[in-house]
């Protein structure tokens, strides 16, 4: 039989509730909803708790004395923890029989994480060795564990009989976190006990009862939330509050907190038997895992009294025992933190209290804790409410899972949903106390179930005739039912039937494992049972699904009216439906969800959302032809038979567009889309365009701009994100049928990439500017080697259109490889119609109206003109050319072409200012300097521009400019000594050379003297003062004495004139000076030319060559001596200093020694005759070897190789070859080998 619930494969052991298991007599199925399958399966597991505790086998201990935390030694202790027998051991020889092992108690086991703890009594032969035992079973590892629980500690004033005690301190509840780390003891009498699952010894905490010592820890006071309603500081109020359970109450519920790990549990709450809540923490010794080292335990405190206002005091007389606990903790400004309490008793009424802090203040302060804040009852810091249910229940279970919550009462399992927002995001519940969606389910039968679970999507009960029902939370019926056959299964196990500890004996309870909330124990006296399941969300698709079909919540009982207000509610019936979907395991039920979503959207009138999902369905459900039908007739008055059925909101949503149409062939294009169905993209496509032109003109005629402009909208988005998945020449002409702008089908035909279409529709635009700048942004917008063919063939009518906008847009696409050259001639024609453009309107404006001129304005160099229809097009701006020439010359153009364009449009303005800064940037200063080039050649055509410019007859500054840059500056002098005579003595000024500038200067003084001024002396002046600009080394008095009348004063330069003289003294006495230093140095010449022709060189009689080391004089070869006392064979020197002459040299080299060889034999072979012929002849011969001699000696030994230039160019060789080397390396071997 299976132990191990766990296990992947069931063994034989295991049973399922069905008829075929083979546990059938145990379990007997009567009645299931469904022909499937079950959806829950259980199979019995066995619990290792023996009936009986075996005697010691050796002698009989007893029990040791306790020691501080109250474990015991002795016979308990070996038999339990294993422990050696210590000195303190004495013989007890009563204690020689086996000790009865009691079932254990109702409300004493509880699972988690895989563990079940629970507490058993353990009888014995003398009711004074009562013993407790703490079972602590790990399902998964299939360990068992034994602990033992201390004895109850009595008061010194206790005189009751030992019986009686024993039934004080008996262990009522067993309570285990959610880590199945921490377990908590409960007893009757108060005291509270802990174990933690790597400890040893479970101990009694302080605070709860007598202390091991016999003491007290209580510390009478109020309430928590009685004392924050206080105007007093806190530290008062924290010495007001009760500390300490109270006396005669005894712990009935824990809420462990969600922040609790295996190694602290964090802050708890805990429930007592008076209707009281306690704030806890526990402090776990270090063995147990904590780490907190503190060496004083806190003590529990009071946070509310429950049902105060029945008792009046809160003792307990009449309150009801908090039966559930719950606490969930907020995590933002937006959720605050709840805590759920549940009341009851035998003829108390059941409760359900909840608390619920705001967001904003739920948060930690430095004095108060987040539950702290929650039963505070000041500054609105929290809410409180409680629900009172119908009749009375001893023990009300509180079971949570997630934040869905379920209580056991009398008349039914009331269960809702725990909102942490305060309700805020439910906007038809508003009650703000943490629950929303609550509600009564009713129990089906007669009998009220003694237990119940909740799991994630069924609650589970257990009535007292053993039978177990599972009923759907979503559909709000029992969905499974069976029964359980106890006696059956103990005859099959073997068990005890009628026994005090047998498995009749007791009562039956579910145990919920919060980590595992799938699944469920149910135990009965020793017998356990494990409920599970593997598909329990199997159905819960179908019942959410009608759930939202009704209106209804998938987790809540509702009421018709809030039925009715979520219908209406779009994103709360959205997210039901989501949630629906989210519980579908595959693609079909998926497609039902869909089917039906849509169909109720559709009832509702919302026939977009309808029609979203009708595309989302297979055409198994909703076939494409059908559903288009279904969704277009209506819209043109045609009645569908299968629409009889719909509501009447379907029916007048339907007919009043095709809205719900075009929703969905929008979402079949996108599917289409997806799977890269160019067929099915081009028909939908096609359909959809014709529907937005169809509506978009129901729409104008209706003269509803609203829905016209969301239509037009609608359009664009869609045909720009369908660009390239549909048929442009079909969408085009759908368009053109339906009497479409120019500028829409621009715009289509652009994002398509159809350029030349898209230019020629905008062009198309009866509103010329408009439709100019709409083809102009296609261009901009498009790549430019698709553009660029189209801006060259539409240039002239994008400029006659919009001139400045074009401009603008061709020097935009310059960089981009826009050219300016092919664009040229369309501005000479531009500036052609736009001259004659001005002519006609100056015309038209002086003579009878010859033509019909709609408006014409005239301007300084600018004439706007509109004519009738053949030149309404046409825009006349002046400066539209003159800023793309500009602009793309500053970009970086050279174009000849294109400067010469811009200066002949310069020229023709009025003002100069443009064309005068033009060439001042475009002429190089250094063109203005004869013979010498500029830096960089501009590429404008000085000579052209002269011409053109001198043709005009204006712009003389200009003139001069272009005189400077050509490097005729006298020219330009004499043109500004008429026009600008400052500008002239400027232009002398920056001449370099004297001569030049001493010429100009001399006609400007002629020009001063030429002037027609009346007088002599002021010609004089001004003579004088053309004399004092220049300066006196450049003109003298004697320069501009020509131009001085015939007849003056001299005393009106009689300065001039003794300046010039001792000018002239200083002068001469220079040129003396100059000339005997030129007599001393051509002395000095003569001297070293007569030294020269005695120079000689000294050698030693031994000396050898510098590159053979031979000795020079017994060679009989030339040699050459140098003035470094180096000494050289010709030879040698020639083989030396070869390497380092050019081809050229090198050829010469080798010519003189041919020639040399050659007169060297004629010389030998002459006679010997001492004719003169034959003495000329032999002097020629030696003249010429001494001339051939003289050449190689220039070429060999002009230098000395040695210290020379010849040394300095081969520093970078090595100093021996690569032949040394080897020769070397040979001679070091053969020196090695000796």
């Amino acid at each position: 039989m299976s132990t191990n619930p766990f296990d992947d494969a069931p063994s034989t052991g295991s049973r399922r509730m069905n008829p075929s298991s083979t546990t059938r007599k145990g379990m007997q199925k009567i009645q299931n909803s469904e022909r499937e399958d079950p959806i829950f399966e259980a199979r019995h597991i066995e619990w290792p708790l023996p009936s009986v505790l075996p005697a010691f086998p050796e002698e009989p201990l007893t029990t040791a004395p306790t020691d501080k935390s109250g474990v015991l030694g002795g016979f308990v202790g070996k038999f339990m923890t294993g422990q050696n027998q210590t000195e303190k051991d004495t013989f007890d020889p009563k204690l020689t029989g086996n000790r009865p092992l009691k079932a254990p108690r109702l409300h004493c086991t509880a699972a988690a994480n895989g563990l079940i703890v629970s507490v058993i009594e353990c009888g014995s032969v003398s009711s004074a060795n009562h013993l407790r035992l703490l079972s602590r079973w790990n399902v998964r590892r299939n360990t068992h564990e034994w602990l033992l629980v201390p004895n109850t500690v009595h008061g010194p004033s206790n005189s009751t009989s030992s019986t009686s005690t024993a039934k004080k301190g008996r262990i009522t509840h067993v309570f285990l976190d959610p880590t199945g780390s921490h377990a908590l003891l409960s007893g009757a009498n108060g005291d509270l006990y802990y174990s933690h699952t790597s400890g040893k010894s479970v101990r009694k905490l302080k605070g709860f009862g007598l202390n091991t010592d016999g003491s007290g820890s209580f510390r009478p006071g109020k309430a928590w939330r009685e004392v924050t309603s206080l105007k007093t500081g806190s530290s008062q109020k924290e010495s007001a509050v009760q500390l300490g359970l109270t006396p005669g109450c005894y712990i009935t519920s824990v809420a462990w907190s969600p922040n609790g790990t295996e190694r602290a549990s964090s802050t708890i709450l805990l429930g007592s038997s008076f209707g009281e809540i306690y704030q806890y923490e526990i402090e776990a010794d270090e063995d147990e895992g904590s780490t907190s080292g503190t060496s004083e335990e806190k003590l529990p405190s009071l946070m509310v009294r429950l049902n105060e206002t029945e008792s009046g005091t809160g003792t307990g007389t009449s309150s009801g025992i908090v039966s559930g606990l719950h606490f969930s903790l907020g995590e933002d400004d937006n959720s605050g933190s709840v805590v759920l309490a549940a009341t009851s008793g035998v003829n108390k009424q059941t409760r359900l209290h909840s608390y619920l802090s705001t967001g904003k203040t739920d948060r930690y302060d430095g004095n108060t804790s987040k539950l702290q804040n929650v039963f505070s009852s000041g500054d609105n810091k929290s809410t409180r409410s409680f629900f009172e249910l119908p009749g009375s229940i001893n023990y009300a279970h509180l079971h949570v899972y997630d934040t869905c919550f379920a209580l056991r009462t009398e008349t039914g399992i009331y269960h809702g949903t725990i909102d942490q927002s305060n309700g805020r995001n439910v906007p038809w519940n508003k009650r703000g106390n943490g629950i929303v969606d609550a509600g009564m389910f009713m129990y089906e039968g007669s009998s009220l179930p003694i237990s119940i679970a909740i799991t994630p999507y069924h609650f589970i009960t257990l009535s007292d005739s053993n039978e177990v029902r599972f009923i759907n939370r979503v559909a709000k019926k029992t969905i499974q039912k069976e029964r359980l056959d106890w006696v059956a299964m103990a005859q099959a196990s073997g068990s005890n039937i009628h026994s005090d500890s047998g498995i009749l004996s007791g009562q039956s309870e579910l145990i919920m494992d919060v980590r595992r909330p799938d699944q469920v124990w149910l135990r009965k006296s020793r017998s356990l049972i494990h409920i599970s399941s593997t598909r329990e969300d199997r159905d819960v698709w179908k019942f959410s699904l009608d759930a939202c079909l009704k209106g209804t919540s998938s987790g809540a009982f509702t009421t018709p009216h809030a039925s009715m207000r979520r219908l209406n509610d779009d994103k709360f019936m959205d997210s039901e439906f989501e949630h629906t979907k989210s519980l579908c395991s595959n693609g079909i039920q998926k497609a039902v969800v869909n089917a039906a979503r849509a169909e109720f959207h559709l009832s509702h009138g919302r026939i977009e959302l309808a029609a979203k999902y009708m595309a989302q369905c297979p055409p198994t459900l909703k076939p494409f032809a059908e559903t288009a039908i279904r969704l277009a007739l209506p819209a043109i008055g045609i009645k569908d038979k299968k629409a009889i059925g719909e509501s009447n909101l379907a029916k007048e949503a339907l007919k009043g567009g095709n809205a719900g149409l075009i929703a969905y062939l929008s979402d079949k294009m996108r599917s289409a889309k997806a799977r890269n169905d160019e067929v099915a993209c081009t028909m939908l496509g096609a359909w959809l365009v014709e529907l937005y032109l169809a509506e978009r003109e129901e729409n104008e005629k209706s003269d509803i701009s609203e829905k016209r402009n969301d239509t037009q909208l609608m359009m664009q988005n869609f045909l720009t994100s369908n660009t390239y998945n549909m048929d442009a020449k079909t969408i085009l002409r759908i368009m053109c049928s339906h009497n479409v702008a120019a500028s829409e089908c621009s715009l289509y035909a652009a994002s398509a990439g159809d350029i030349g279409t898209a230019v020629n529709a905008s062009l198309c635009d009866p509103n010329y500017k408009n439709g100019a700048i709409e083809a102009l942004r296609v261009l901009n917008d498009a790549p430019i080697e698709q553009a660029e063919p189209y801006y060259y063939k539409h240039s002239f009518v994008l400029l006659c259109r919009a001139p400045m906008e074009s401009a603008k847009a061709f020097l935009g696409r310059f960089r981009d490889g826009l050219s300016a050259a092919k664009l040229l001639p369309t501005f000479m024609r531009y500036e052609k119609k736009r001259l004659d453009a001005s002519k006609e309107a100056k015309k038209e404006l002086t003579t009878e109206n010859q033509i019909k001129i709609a408006e014409s304005k005239i301007t300084s160099g600018v004439v706007e003109v509109k004519l009738d229809d053949s030149d309404k097009e046409f825009v006349n701006d002046g400066f539209a050319s003159i800023t793309y020439l500009e602009g793309v010359i500053a970009l970086g153009c050279k174009s000849t072409a294109i400067f010469n364009y811009l200066v002949s449009l310069y020229i023709e303005l009025e003002d100069e200012a443009p064309l005068y800064q033009f060439l001042s940037k475009h002429i190089s200063n250094a063109a203005s300097v004869p013979g010498l080039n500029p830096r960089q050649k501009s590429p404008l055509d000085l000579p052209r521009a002269l011409r053109i410019v001198l043709q005009s007859g204006r712009h003389f500054r200009s003139v001069i400019k272009l005189y400077i840059g050509l490097g005729m500056r006298q020219r330009a002098v004499e043109l500004a000594i008429k026009v600008d005579p400052v500008l002239a003595k400027e232009l002398t000024r920056d001449s370099v050379e004297r001569e030049e500038k001493k010429r100009l200067w001399l006609m400007i003084a002629k020009n001063a003297a030429e002037e027609d001024s009346g007088s002599d002396e002021n010609i004089v002046s001004r003579v004088l003062n053309v004399l004092d600009e220049c300066g006196p080394d450049i003109l003298s008095i004697e320069d501009v004495l020509p131009f001085l009348p015939d007849v003056a004063q001299i005393d009106e330069f009689k300065d001039e004139i003794c300046l010039a003289l001792t000018s002239y003294s200083s002068r001469i006495e220079d040129f003396l000076k100059d000339m005997n230093e030129y007599d001393i140095t051509c002395n000095g010449l003569r001297d070293e030319i007569r030294q020269l022709g005695e120079y000689t060189s000294e050698m030693k009689i031994d000396a050898k060559c510098a590159f053979t080391e031979k000795s020079v004089v017994n060679e009989n070869s030339p040699f050459y001596v140098f003035p470094s006392g180096f000494v050289a064979l010709e030879s040698a020197l020639k083989e030396e200093v070869l390497p380092y002459l050019n081809e050229d040299q090198k050829n010469l080299l080798s010519s003189i020694d041919k020639e040399m060889v050659d007169l060297q034999k004629k010389l030998e072979n002459l006679p010997s005759d001492n004719s003169d012929e034959m003495k000329m002849e032999d002097k020629e011969i030696e003249s010429r070897i001494n001339e051939l001699q003289c050449q190689m000696d220039g070429l060999i030994a002009a230098e000395c190789p040695l210290t020379g230039s010849i040394m300095v160019e081969s520093i970078d060789k090595c100093f021996c070859d690569s032949k040394e080397d080897e020769l070397y390396i040979s001679c070091d071997s053969l020196i090695i080998e000796a």
